[in-house]
């Protein structure tokens, strides 16, 4: 009982921080729209168009996966893209290609990419909405909403 209780809140914590940093940074960037615009364009593979279009839209993706994070609402798709949005790509704002990568960016980013990873992978934990929509559990102590036991 312990070992699952532990093993929950390990994957409560691996699912709330990432959620707390995607909407953190997504909600920087979406009240600074041209910064964001300008770090997409520092890569400089997109056209000034698509760039605008992607600075925009970015933002607002970010916050969506934070929010099915925070919810444990499709908590699978949630974690992959996760790991996708991890890789360094001025998400906390400003930043791009000319400035390199840090140690720093790094440290910050690897975690968050491995707990999107562990997310896609092990989806079933405790305190989300995800267990109102599973008719049984999945996992070896993660148990379906009761509603939905039949």
């Amino acid at each position: 009982m312990r070992a699952t209780s532990a093993r929950g809140l390990v994957h409560l914590a691996l699912r709330l921080i990432p959620a707390a940093l995607l909407l953190w940074a997504g909600l920087a960037k979406a009240f600074d729209r041209q910064e964001a615009i300008l770090a997409v364009s520092a890569y400089d593979v997109l056209p000034s168009t698509a760039a605008e279009i992607v600075g925009t839209v970015l933002p607002w993706i970010e916050i969506g996966v934070g929010l099915l994070l925070a919810l444990g609402l499709f908590t699978r798709v949630a974690g992959a893209a996760t790991a996708a949005l991890a890789l360094d790509c001025g998400c906390f704002g400003g930043g791009g290609p000319g400035d390199g990568v840090s140690w720093w960016d790094i440290a910050r980013d690897v975690p968050i990419l491995l707990a999107g990873g562990f997310l896609a992978l092990r989806p079933q934990g405790p305190l989300q909405l995800d267990s109102y929509f599973r008719e049984e559990a999945d996992e070896p102590g993660v148990e379906a909403h009761p509603s939905v036991q039949g």
